[in-house]
């Protein structure tokens, strides 16, 4: 009876024990079957079964039955007694196979599927002849199948040397006092010694293909000393030691000690010798001649360079500034001067933040730059979604049943301010108050940018929607996420989540779901880990709905000759994936089918992605050049732009970017305080810092073009210069996306980079003394974006001035908008004000552009507005500023929702549109 409870109670400890360690693998399968991708889970997890037992079996048959002869040796020496306890150390092998087995099939599964499933580069390498995909998809799975092997043996070798000097020492067995005599074991050692000098044949065949990331040279790759020196050994050893291999044998065998220590003493010479050698060649013959030695190789290596990173095919031109840009020409380029982007990134983050949270639960991660179609016009706006804060929410009830998801889009314009200096706003408040033609059916977001934290939704309680005056709009979740809350998955998630509350709340039902990985970027992620992601993910509105696009990229450390950034030397944007924000669906699709690294993927990983004509169209439009790519090409092209052998090797014409980004310089305040005091330590408010998620993504119209369209556009100047050469520009609207071009300026004439302008704004005795004048009543200046636009054949600079009280929760307004065309500088309170300063260009020379559109405010409006009316927007303007002062923020976004409202009214519009 007590053996019988004993084995009851051992069952369910058994039971338990792995319904415990399953419960992860269980979750995983039903959130992969909940988000499609059921077979890409089941890859990784077949992929391993399917490798574990051959490695298993092999590793085990190898150690088995080597361990068998080694036990046949034990027993002819010390007897049958030695050998006990074979049971156990059978079991020991097994495990050790196991641990082996399992350990290689989970880390090194993908590289095996990589290996049977590469795709031809259809480029060669120009030392060895081989495609390039030997090196990125083959080349990884030798090594490691090396490495394993190396270890392994290098386990045995110890083995067998261990259990020799064991005998000895414990049986005193006097014919091991020369253990390579001993009849029985000069077999073991004449196999090991064939492994041995075999191994190193192999690794000196690698070590030959790995001098193609060779960093000794004047370049990254292989150069004349790797290929003639190094290489030259590498073969020699090579053929020597797998020559050995085969001799070693019958050395043993036949007891020809000396003559085996004179071989193994020649291939230890030959390895000594190679730096010895190489080290000489190339600081005695090469260096003195270097460029004509390493000439060939500077070449392989610009090239490969280019073409890794995908900068081989820019579209370069020549553009001389004339410098005579006039009041005609500004309105033939009316379409230019409308989309002027006067606002910036991160001034704007911080209104956003301080105005349209309205609660402290509330926040805006970020913001992004796209276009629509507004009212029948192109027009860039900004745009971003207010999302759940959890760290302001403390109670489990709130943080995952009831604050479960975010509330609406907030849109301003790029182009245009308020009479304060405020974002002119297209979609804000709560609900949304929405003066576009654009549809926004659905403002809710439950999969975004911030806490990935698991919720539950269709809860015996309601979801906060968003807060309405002194209420709340309550809500139930409608849409497909989640997994159903059986009694089972209750059980399992309470462990899972090790919480108590998910099993025994009362508020959970059978039809409530839990909703996991929230997160965009933790969500792809898991579901697809091999790919590198865009670390600012942008929203978009279409169709009524939220989507977010992530860029995608496939990046490899193998590519020959080319040069490395943190560890990467081939990159492709050649995925964009898209995320519902209501439903979390999350769709991979491939946009560059060239690519050879995705077409692996997709060969590995069937039914994940989505060809490029899948793409709904209206989402195509919103597709954006990745600003993490362009940065690091814009890093490469710092010097590979030089495609010259002779001019990269001198590197007299490096180049270094000058952004644009208002985090690339300091305050103007602290500028002009520096200026002031020459000597004294730079000061640098922090405040005017960007988070740097958002370059200059500009509505323009390149030169030679007849449309405007959204260009991402860096500048460069020389090296320790402040004299720009070159601006490029990546190109993203239709048949033109990811389209490269370069602009190069003379480099004998002056042209103003960012620096160099803003150097020359802070000279600008006027425009100085006003920031004074600011910084005397307590208030400091921000520096907004730098802009250059190229205009016919000249250039136009533009720069905004933020103003901002001197207080924790200020909110930075536009002040002056700087205006230059390369010779004369001004500034206005707004565009129109600046062009009528620098060109003698007013209004009128341009009905069809809206005031807003150059900075000002609002048009006026030619209906009669009454006194009661006029009072009324009097009072709430001057309460709402009040708010404002005193950090009162709910109360600002009331009177200035009361206000907008009034507004609408008088302009006949509908006041609850949401």
């Amino acid at each position: 009876m007590k053996k019988r409870l004993g084995f009851i109670i051992a069952t369910i400890v058994i039971i338990f024990a792995v319904f415990f360690m399953s419960s992860s693998f269980i979750i995983d399968y039903q959130w992969f079957k909940e988000v499609g991708y059921t077979s890409v889970y089941f890859t990784k997890v077949f992929s391993i079964l399917k490798l574990f037992i051959p490695i298993f079996l092999i590793i085990f048959l190898i150690i088995y039955l080597y361990s068998r002869s080694l036990f046949n040796d034990i027993r002819t020496l010390a007897g049958d007694s030695v050998i006990k306890g074979k049971k156990i150390y059978n079991i020991i092998v097994v495990f050790v196979s196991v641990v082996f087995a399992f350990n290689i099939a989970s880390k090194y599964w993908y590289t095996i599927l990589q290996f049977t499933n590469s795709i031809s580069f259809n480029e060669k390498d120009p030392l060895f002849n081989k495609d390039i995909s030997f090196y990125v998809f083959k080349l990884p799975l030798i090594q490691v199948i090396y490495n394993t092997l190396l270890g392994l043996a290098a386990v045995l070798v110890i083995i067998t040397i261990a259990t020799y000097i064991a005998l000895k020492v414990k049986f005193n067995i006097t014919q091991i006092n020369d253990i390579t005599n001993v009849k029985k074991s000069k077999r073991k050692f004449a196999i090991i010694s064939f492994v041995i000098f075999m191994m190193i044949s192999v690794g000196f065949i690698l070590k030959s293909y790995y001098l193609l990331y060779s960093p000794r040279g004047v370049v990254y790759g292989a150069g004349y000393t790797d290929n003639n020196i190094t290489l030259l050994f590498n073969k020699v050893v090579t053929i020597v030691a797998a020559v050995f291999s085969f001799v070693s044998i019958f050395l043993i065998l036949k007891d020809k000690k000396k003559i085996l220590t004179g071989f193994a003493a020649v291939i230890v010479g030959l390895v000594i010798l190679e730096p010895i050698a190489a080290v000489i060649t190339q600081n005695f013959f090469v260096k003195s001649n270097e460029l004509e030695f390493e000439k060939k190789y500077i070449n392989y290596h610009i090239e490969s360079t280019r073409k890794a990173y995908n900068i081989d095919s820019i579209e370069e031109k020549s553009f001389e500034p004339k410098y005579n840009l006039d009041a005609e020409q500004i309105k033939k380029n009316n379409d230019i001067i409308s989309n002027l982007r006067i606002n910036s990134i991160e001034p704007v983050l911080s209104f956003y933040n301080q105005v349209q949270t309205m609660k402290n639960y509330y926040n805006f991660h970020d913001i992004d730059t796209d276009r629509y179609n507004i009212d029948g016009q192109k027009s860039q706006v900004f745009v971003s979604v207010r999302e759940i804060e959890n760290k302001n929410i403390t109670s489990w009830q709130n943080k995952h049943l009831i604050y479960t998801h975010g509330y609406g889009s907030v849109m301003s314009k790029v182009n245009s301010v308020t009479a304060e200096g405020q974002p002119d706003f297209l979609m804000s408040d709560l609900p949304t108050n929405n003066k576009t033609d654009i549809k926004l059916d659905n403002p809710r977001i439950y999969f975004g940018e911030s806490s990935n934290d698991y919720i539950i939704v269709n809860t015996k309680i309601n979801e906060l929607d968003y807060p309405n005056g002194d209420e709340n709009k309550g809500t139930k979740y409608s849409g497909t996420a989640g997994i159903k809350l059986t009694p089972l998955n209750r059980i399992l998630f309470a462990i899972n989540e090790g919480n108590s509350r998910i099993l025994f709340s009362k508020d959970i039902t059978n039809n409530s779901k839990i909703i996991l990985h929230k997160n965009i970027i933790n969500r792809v992620k898991t579901i697809a880990p091999f790919l590198k992601y865009d670390n600012d993910p942008y929203i978009v509105v279409d169709n009524g709905r939220l989507f977010w696009i992530i860029d995608a990229y496939t990046t490899s450390d193998k590519y020959p000759y080319s040069q490395p950034y943190d560890n990467v030397n081939y990159i492709r944007n050649s995925v964009k994936v898209v995320v519902d924000a209501y439903n979390g669906n999350t769709d991979f699709y491939i946009t560059d089918d060239n690519d050879p690294i995705v077409k692996s993927y997709s060969k590995i990983f069937k039914g994940l992605f989505k060809s490029y004509d899948k793409i709904p169209a209206t989402l195509k439009e919103h597709f954006r050049y990745p600003e993490e790519l362009f940065k690091l090409q814009c890093e490469v092209l710092e010097k590979y732009h030089m495609t010259n052998p002779t001019t990269f090797f001198t590197q007299d014409d490096l180049w270094q970017i000058s952004s644009g980004l208002s985090n690339s310089s300091t305050t103007a305040e602290a500028q002009v305080k520096n200026k002031d005091e020459d000597n004294k330590e730079e000061e640098v408010n922090s405040e005017s810092k960007t988070n740097g998620k958002e370059a200059l993504y500009l509505m323009t119209r390149l030169p030679g073009e007849s449309k405007t369209e959204m260009v991402l556009c860096e500048y460069f100047n020389v090296m320790g210069k402040q004299n720009m050469v070159s601006m490029l520009g990546a190109r993203m609207d239709g048949d033109n996306y990811g389209k490269l071009v370069m602009y190069k300026f003379p480099q004998q004439k002056t042209i103003y980079s960012p620096m160099l302008f803003n150097n020359k704004i802070m000279q600008d005795k006027e425009l100085t003394k006003e920031i004074k004048l600011w910084e005397g009543k307590g208030s400091k200046v921000v520096d907004g974006d730098i802009i250059i636009l190229p205009i016919n054949d000249s250039l136009l600079y533009l720069k905004t001035l933020y103003l901002k009280a001197n207080t924790e929760n200020a909110i930075p307004e536009v002040k002056k908008i700087v205006l230059s065309d390369g010779n004369q500088i001004v500034s206005g309170d707004n565009v129109a004000d600046a062009l009528q300063q620098l060109f003698n260009y007013t209004a009128d020379q341009n009905a069809p552009v809206e005031n807003n559109n150059t900075g000002n405010t609002q048009g006026s409006t030619n209906n009669k507005i009454s006194s009661t009316d006029a009072k009324k927007a009097k009072e709430l303007y001057d309460n709402a500023l009040k708010s404002q002062k005193e950090g009162d923020w709910a109360k600002y976004g009331e009177y200035i929702k009361e206000l907008g409202n009034l507004i609408n009214k008088l302009n006949g519009q509908d006041t609850a549109k949401e």
